[in-house]
């Protein structure tokens, strides 16, 4: 069968898995791509800007042309709205199966089927449920109630199968099929996204592992491990294939086993050669896994930190470690000579100025290479909307919303956070940056009290960001300018 792919923002991984294991179960699979530079949280978001440039029309226009028999949608909550949309205008004019997956979709069950025009949902990992879909089809049989994680209607009711057990042997599954997207946006290849593991240890309140956790609650173990022999023979034939510049490995944790990390740095420093950046939580770092980052190529780590109080990383955010173990982890990669960029989330139900003080205080104190700042959006299924929900910040209309994706922010705009605090976000918000740009002590408070009294706080930010990019020879700023200006073959 020929199954048609239509996505929007970035390079999905997940589909490219998917595709690659239905083309090598001898099925037909191709991409139609909004690159969304303007409204994927890429960059900037801006509305006008993503108007102009909206690639809606051709999009329809040409999954009619390609007579696709299914079609396939990835939904992540702030494109929801956008996927039922296109999917409600395709099925006007075709009669495609349209099947939509995704992490909203997992989160949400079989939300997406109050549209007729949704025909079928996939929870959860989609590799072997969409093949047994796709099969299943394929032979002509219509009875799908066998098919783990797939919700479909029956009898006029919607019906949720259960889960099927995690991917355990992650070797078994084959290549992902990046062709997909780098044959869109030949750009992408040059920064090479890859998975060594699935899943994370931890179940932060605001992130969509919370919710896997709750929607998987039968599994004892939520991450899974490729071998460093599996990643290798990938990045191998990626260095062959396309123009990869730069890796970046997108785990959640990628320090979470040091002799898996001992291994795979063995083989990577042997074989591949190119510098990376990683993504770590200070729980997990040591001085062998700082060194082996380091041998391996690494130039810069990404810790999430996501507020400097620790009553709110425990109560709220449910993140173990103090602030004294966050100082000592990044005071130990800056030793090691690889740049540390930080994560901070501004908005968490209860947070007060008090809170931002003691971030203030953190960040002064580690002087981290670069702060990324971010506005928490509520997305369903997820712990933190039960603190916002006590703290009456959304109500049960506004989760009902949320479930929908009627009520989600971007983390680079303002997110969920209610417009009367803003103006104090901006202020921390510039103070973070500052600090990331400006490390003498003497300096930064001098330019801090000028540059808290002046307007256009936003501006101002985006200001120091980019200088910080400069200063830090920043590969993935740089990278995220290139690709808004870059060639693309789109849809």
């Amino acid at each position: 069968m020929k199954i048609l792919f239509i996505y929007n923002g970035a390079e999905n991984l997940g589909i490219e898995s998917i595709s690659s294991v239905l083309k090598a179960a001898g099925h037909e699979t191709a991409l139609l791509f909004d690159p969304a530079v303007f409204s994927g949280d890429q960059l900037i978001n801006n509305k006008y800007l993503a108007n102009m440039l909206s690639f809606d029309k051709k999009i329809v226009d040409n999954a009619v042309a390609m007579n696709a028999q299914i079609i396939g949608f990835s939904c992540y909550t702030g494109n929801y709205q956008w996927c039922l949309e296109i999917a409600r205008r395709i099925k006007k004019r075709c009669n495609a199966t349209i099947v939509f997956g995704g992490v909203h979709i997992t989160a949400t069950g079989g939300e997406a089927l109050a549209h007729p025009f949704v025909d079928y949902a996939i929870m959860g990992e989609g590799e072997y449920a969409m093949l047994n879909l796709v099969n299943r089809l394929a032979s002509g049989a219509t009875d799908v109630s066998d098919i783990q994680n797939l919700c479909f209607r029956k009898d006029g009711r919607t019906q949720c199968n259960p889960p099927r057990p995690y991917i355990r042997d992650l070797d078994s599954l084959p290549l992902p099929d990046k062709r997909l997207f780098y044959d869109k946006v030949p750009m992408l290849s040059q920064k090479y996204l890859v998975l060594t593991s699935q899943g994370c240890p931890f179940s932060c309140t605001y992130c969509s592992n919370n919710m896997y956790h709750q929607r998987y609650c039968n599994e004892t173990n939520h991450v899974r491990r490729r071998s460093p022999k599996h990643v290798i023979q990938e990045l191998v034939y990626a260095k062959k294939h396309y123009d990869v510049r730069t890796v970046t490995f997108g785990d959640d944790i990628f320090t979470a086993s040091v002799p898996w990390l001992k291994a795979f740095i063995k083989l990577y420093k042997k074989k591949v050669k190119l510098p990376f950046h990683c993504n770590v939580h200070p729980l997990t770092i040591s001085d062998e896994a700082i060194r082996l980052l380091k041998e391996g190529g690494c130039w810069m780590i990404t810790m999430g930190v996501q507020s400097g109080s620790e009553r709110l990383r425990k109560q709220i955010f449910h993140r173990a470690g103090s602030n004294e173990r966050i100082l000592e982890s990044i005071e130990a990669i800056k030793r090691a000579g690889i740049k540390i960029s930080v994560d901070n989330i501004f908005g968490a139900p209860t947070e007060t100025e008090e809170d931002l003080k003691q971030g203030y205080d953190l960040y002064f104190k580690a002087k981290p290479d670069r702060i990324l700042t971010f506005w928490l959006t509520y997305y369903p299924g997820t712990k933190i909307i039960d603190y916002a929900m006590k703290d009456k910040l959304i109500s049960i209309n506004t989760k009902k919303r949320i479930d929908k994706g009627q009520y989600s922010g971007f983390a680079h705009g303002t997110g969920s956070v209610k417009n009367k605090k803003i103006a104090m976000y901006q202020k921390y918000q510039l103070l973070f940056q500052l600090r990331s740009l400006v490390q003498n002590d003497r300096a930064y408070i001098i330019l801090s009290r000028i540059l808290v009294k002046m307007p256009l706080k936003g501006a101002l930010n985006y200001a120091i960001v980019l200088l910080n990019s400069i200063k830090n020879r920043d590969v993935n700023a740089f990278y995220l300018i290139k690709y808004a200006l870059s060639k693309k073959r789109v849809p």
